[in-house]
C-alpha cells in the first residue's frame, strides 16, 4: 500500500511538473507585445525570449538525459526545479531587458529537465501499469498545457502585467516536497558511468541544435552548419574511450526512427496551431486574445480527458493503427482549416479541436511505444534524443509558418503546409508495418 502511494505521489509531482513547463513555454507568447513595450525595445530583440528559451531547453533535455547516467535523477530533477525558480523570481522583479533574458535563460535550463527526465523516471522506476498510466498523464499535460497556457498567459497579463508571468512559475518550488518525499533515489539505466563526459560530443550537438534553430527562424544558409555538425557527430560517434555524448546506435532500429519522424511532425503541427489560430482569430473573426485563449483552453481540456480514452484503446487497437488513426484526424483538421476555417469561426475551431485530440492520442501511444524500440541500457540516451527531436519539431512548427505567412500572407498556405507533411507522415506510419514487432528492440 505504501509503494503504491508513494507512485501515485510521483505521478502527480511529474505530471505538476511537466504541465508547469509546457505552460511556461507558452505563456510568454502572450505577453511579449506588453513585454516589448515596457522595456523599450525592439520586436526582433524581444522574440528572444522566446528564441532562447526554445535553443536551451531543446538542447538541455538531451544534457539531463546524458547527465542522469553520471548524477542521481531525483538530484538533476530538484536542481532543474531550483533553477527553474531562480530564474522565475528574478524575471518577477525586474525590469531591465537584459535580466530578463537571464532569468528566460536560467528558467530554460532547469525547465528542459522536466519533459526528459520525468519520462526517465517513469520508465525506470514505475510498474508496468503506472507507467502506462504516468506517460499518459505526461502526454495530457502537454496538450492541457499548451492550451490553458495561452489563456492564462492572456488573463495574467491583462490584469496584473507580464511580470504575473514570471511569479506564477514560482509555484513550481512545490513540487520540492513530492522529489524529496517519493521520488526514489539512482541512475539512468540503473548505474553510475565513470568513462569520461563527451565534451566534444556535446559541443557538436549544441551546433546543431543552435544552427538548426536559428537557421529555421532567421537565415537558411545556417542549416549547413547544421549539416556539419550532422557529419561531426557521426564521425565522433566512431570513439570508444568516452560515454558518447550521442549514441548513434540508437538509431540503429527502424520502429525507433520512424517514431522520431512523426513524432517531430505531431509535435511541429501541435504547436505551429497555437502560433497560427491566434493570429487567425484576431485578423478575420476579431476576437480578443481572451477569447482565443478560453478556446483553445476548453480545448485543452477536453484533449486532456481523451488521452485516457486513448490508453484504454490500446487494450483494443495497437499503438501503430492509433498512431495512424491520429495522423489523419490531425490531416482532417488541417485540411478544415485550409479550406472553410479561413473564413468561418466555427470550423476554424472544429478545425483545432480535431488537431488537438488528435496530437494526444498520437503522443499517448508514441510515449508508451517508444520505450519498447530502445535498449534497455539505452533508455536514457534514446528518450533524451526523442525529446530533443521534440523540441525541436516544437521550435520548427511556428517557425515554418511565421516565414510562410511573411512570404504569401496567407493563412491557407500555412495550414496546407501541415497537410503535405502530415500526409508524408501518414505514408511513413505505413512503410515496414509488418516488420516492426520484430524490428524492437529487445527489453
Amino acid at each position: 500500500m505504501m509503494m503504491k502511494s508513494k507512485e501515485n505521489g510521483l505521478i502527480l509531482t511529474l505530471c505538476f511538473i511537466v504541465l508547469s513547463g509546457v505552460m511556461n513555454s507558452i505563456l510568454f507568447n502572450v505577453a511579449l507585445v506588453d513585454m516589448k513595450g515596457e522595456l523599450g525595445v525592439t520586436t526582433s530583440m524581444i522574440s528572444w525570449v522566446v528564441i532562447l528559451y526554445t535553443m536551451v531547453t531543446a538542447f538541455g533535455s538531451i544534457t539531463y538525459s546524458k547527465l542522469a547516467s553520471y548524477f542521481q535523477l531525483k538530484t538533476l530533477l530538484i536542481f532543474g526545479v531550483c533553477m527553474f525558480v531562480s530564474g522565475s523570481i528574478i524575471g518577477s522583479i525586474t525590469n531591465q531587458y537584459i535580466f530578463v533574458i537571464i532569468a528566460r535563460i536560467i528558467q530554460a535550463a532547469g525547465g528542459s529537465a522536466f519533459i526528459a527526465l520525468s519520462m526517465i523516471i517513469a520508465n525506470q522506476y514505475m510498474t508496468a501499469s503506472k507507467r502506462d498510466l504516468a506517460l499518459t498523464l505526461i502526454s495530457g499535460c502537454l496538450s492541457l498545457g499548451s492550451g490553458i497556457g495561452f489563456l492564462i498567459g492572456g488573463t495574467f497579463t491583462f490584469l496584473w502585467g507580464w511580470h504575473s508571468l514570471f511569479l506564477l512559475m514560482v509555484l513550481v518550488v512545490l513540487t520540492l516536497i513530492g522529489l524529496f518525499v517519493v521520488m526514489p533515489s539512482g541512475y539512468a539505466n540503473g548505474k553510475k558511468v565513470t568513462r569520461p563526459f563527451d565534451f566534444i560530443g556535446l559541443f557538436y550537438l549544441l551546433i546543431f541544435v543552435v544552427s538548426f534553430i536559428l537557421g529555421v527562424k532567421m537565415n537558411g544558409y545556417l542549416l549547413i552548419i547544421t549539416a556539419l555538425s550532422v557529419v561531426g557527430l557521426m564521425t565522433h560517434g566512431n570513439r570508444k574511450d568516452v560515454a558518447l555524448f550521442v549514441d548513434l546506435s540508437v538509431f540503429r532500429h527502424f520502429a525507433f526512427n520512424r517514431l522520431l519522424v512523426i513524432s517531430f511532425v505531431n509535435n511541429s503541427a501541435m504547436v505551429g496551431i497555437v502560433f497560427l489560430f491566434p493570429l487567425l482569430t484576431e485578423q478575420r473573426f476579431h476576437h480578443s486574445a481572451i477569447g482565443t485563449g478560453f478556446i483553445l483552453g476548453v480545448i485543452s481540456i477536453f484533449a486532456f480527458l481523451i488521452s485516457f480514452i486513448a490508453k484504454k484503446s490500446l487494450h483494443v487497437i495497437s499503438s501503430r493503427q492509433l498512431i495512424g488513426y491520429s495522423a489523419i484526424i490531425e490531416l482532417v483538421g488541417f485540411l478544415i482549416l485550409a479550406s472553410v476555417g479561413v473564413k468561418q469561426s466555427v470550423f476554424a475551431i472544429l478545425g483545432v479541436f480535431s488537431i488537438y485530440i488528435a496530437f494526444t492520442m498520437m503522443t499517448v501511444a508514441i510515449n508508451i511505444e517508444i520505450p519498447q524500440t530502445i535498449e534497455k541500457d539505452k533508455n536514457a540516451m534514446g528518450l533524451g534524443i526523442y525529446n530533443l527531436i521534440n523540441f525541436l519539431g516544437m521550435s520548427f512548427g511556428p517557425a515554418i509558418s511565421s516565414r510562410i505567412l511573411e512570404s504569401f500572407s496567407n493563412f491557407s498556405y500555412a495550414f496546407t503546409f501541415f497537410v503535405v507533411i502530415l500526409i508524408l507522415s501518414i505514408i511513413l506510419s505505413l512503410i515496414g508495418s509488418n516488420q516492426l514487432s520484430s524490428r524492437h528492440a529487445k527489453l
